[in-house]
């Protein structure tokens, strides 16, 4: 059974469709009679117009003569034209009371010499026009018998231009209102036979765009009702093919989108329960909706709480009110059992923009933490590092002023005090480069370097610790190596701290590589040594700020355990890298990789 709504379209299409024809079909029938009965009244005049211009040309008489006169000669003359049983001239002569002095009527003896004006079948408005020299036509109907009448007047006119008399004609319009007539009733059967045929038509079509609409619907329906394995058939390429097309188009769009969605949730709901931080969402009734495996373990909620009350305070999160979005979004800390976490809390929206509840993400911070107490431990060990020369400097420089020392005894006390002087200052310009860094107060100024200039620069001004320790250097640099770029001070620190490492802690008489290659769009320079090398557990921290893998010989050494921060630091910031590849007892080995200077090759 059809459905009523489609009904209802079909059948308003065909109402709109016959009201359009039937609208047409009427204004073009009543242009077509008008424009026919226009026509019909026009060859009447013309052919009234044609025929008293023949009856005056053909007898100069009527331009000599007084029509007085004349007015049998004019009898004659109107008698020999044999006008139309549906028409009837008459002659009218001047004067104060214009007569009629001929007609062609069966009764000319009866209206000759009659008063013109007062003749009922003629216009005195026309004959009063026609003797000031104004021809003129009109239409009259019968007021008894409703035949309609044309009326048509020609002044004739003397050798002065003053007028002799007047033709009258009147021809009776009946045949022609009769070709009209039979017009509108041609024109009425057309309109019929053409609504019906436009019915017909308007059906068929409406059936053609509904069916379509219906079948499109109908697919829409078993979508919205989950079932996406819909396609519209398109069987023409106009506008309702295209919907068909578009639907089609839209199907396979909203199941890929679905598709999608599903895979996006699947990503979301794997990452939500793997990711390592902990995540709980609450609505705005204090209910849990959501929690993921690791803030369940962190907390200790058990399996059945999702849609119970959920105590935000277990989160250090108190004061919530939803009606001040600033109390929705914060950060608080907790610790369960000697673990830390920070918590931060934000809120989440609805389809109404206000915020439906809160989402808390902890994060374990219990790392940082003791970072955090490992960083406080160091400054006090600054200060221990620092205490200890000044104190020592202090102790000599006192003994010095109060005791009467022999010139040996005071060269001995100026060295220890100039050593350790050297130590504090080291320590200290260690901090202050760590502290402009971190502040990103350094300006790194690139330019290009050459790696075996550089590298012989800085053994030159070592060769007094490489004798002191009988070290063997081998230095391997190809002559195609290619200039890099970086901060000329700060690659020269670096290097110089990389190559004093490995003389420090290579033993006597080591063996120490330097090689220099080209490695792709980089520059690398290689540092071997094979000295005491580095645990695995030291290692893994061997860049941390303060922190010293050999801490009795770092500060017999007067280093502050700051050496390869500062490197790693100095590296970064000028776009190259380091790595440490170590063995203890079997040697270290230092990778420093410097981006290569392009506009050089």
């Amino acid at each position: 059974m059809e459905d009523k709504h489609y009904a209802s379209i079909k059948w308003r299409f065909i109402f709109i469709y016959v009201m359009l024809v039937t609208v047409v079909m009427a204004i073009v029938g009543a242009f077509i009679v008008k424009r026919l009965e226009d026509a019909q009244l026009e060859k009447v005049q013309t052919d009234m117009e044609q025929t008293l211009s023949s009856i005056a040309n053909s007898s100069p008489y009527l331009t000599e003569m007084k029509w007085e006169a004349a007015a049998d000669r004019i009898q004659n003359t109107l008698d020999a034209w044999r006008i139309g049983s549906d028409e009837t001239i008459y002659a009218i002569g001047p004067g104060n009371v214009p007569k009629i002095l001929a007609t062609t009527t069966n009764s000319a003896n009866l209206v000759s010499g009659t008063n013109a004006l007062g003749d009922g079948n003629l216009s005195p408005k026309l004959i009063l026009d026609a003797f000031r020299g104004e021809g003129s036509s009109v239409l009259r109907e019968d007021n008894q018998s409703g035949v309609r009448y044309a009326h048509y007047t020609m002044p004739v006119f003397a050798k002065d231009g003053s007028v002799m008399g007047l033709f009258y004609m009147v021809a009776n319009l009946s045949s022609v209102y009769d070709v009209v007539g039979d017009a509108r009733v041609i024109m009425t059967y057309a309109t019929v036979v053409a609504l019906a045929v436009t019915t017909v038509l308007a059906y068929i079509l409406a059936r053609s765009i509904t069916l379509p609409i219906r079948d499109v619907t109908r697919q829409a329906r078993e979508m919205a009702e989950g079932n996406f394995n819909q396609k519209v058939d398109v069987k023409s390429n106009d506008e309702i093919g295209r919907l068909g097309s578009m639907f089609n188009y839209l199907t396979s769009e909203l199941e890929e989108t679905i598709s999608r969605m599903d895979s996006e949730r699947s990503k979301l709901d794997t990452m939500f329960h793997y990711m390592s931080e902990g995540v709980i969402a609450v609505d705005s009734g204090s209910l849990l909706l959501h929690i993921n495996p690791v803030a369940r373990e962190i907390l200790n909620v058990p399996e059945d709480a999702i849609g119970k009350p959920f105590d935000l305070k277990r989160l250090n999160i108190e004061k919530i009110n939803y009606y001040e979005l600033g109390s929705l979004t914060g950060l608080s800390q907790i610790e369960i059992k000697n673990k830390f976490y920070n918590i931060r809390y934000a809120p989440y929206k609805g389809d109404s923009k206000n915020p439906q509840g809160i989402i808390a993400v902890l994060q374990d911070i219990t790392e940082e933490h003791n970072l955090d107490i490992l960083r406080k431990d160091f400054v006090a060990n600054v200060g221990h590092e620092l205490k200890t020369p000044i104190t020592t400097i202090k102790s000599y420089t006192e003994t010095m002023l109060k005791a009467q020392l022999d010139r040996d005894a005071q060269q001995r006390f100026l060295s220890i005090i100039d050593r350790e002087t050297d130590r504090m200052t080291h320590l200290v310009t260690d901090l202050l480069q760590l502290s402009n860094m971190d502040a990103k107060r350094t300006n790194w100024d690139l330019v290009s370097m050459d790696a075996y200039e550089v590298i012989t620069n800085i053994l030159e001004s070592l060769q007094p610790m490489i004798k002191e320790r009988h070290h063997r250097v081998y230095l391997d640099i190809p002559e195609d190596i290619r200039p890099f770029l970086a901060d000329r001070h700060g690659a020269y620190q670096v290097i110089t701290n990389i190559l004093t490492n490995a003389f420090k802690y290579t033993t006597y008489a080591g063996k120490i590589e330097v090689v220099g290659r080209n490695y792709g769009s980089r520059v690398h320079i290689q540092v071997k040594d094979n000295g005491i090398g580095i645990s695995r557990s030291d290692l893994e921290r061997i860049f941390e700020r303060f922190y010293r893998a050999e801490k009795g010989r770092s500060r017999d050494g007067g280093g502050s355990g700051l050496g390869l921060s500062i490197a790693r630091d100095i590296m970064e910031n000028m776009g190259g890298r380091i790595r440490i590849k170590s063995e203890l007892n079997k040697g270290t080995e230092v990778l420093l990789s410097f981006p290569m200077d392009q506009e050089e090759q």
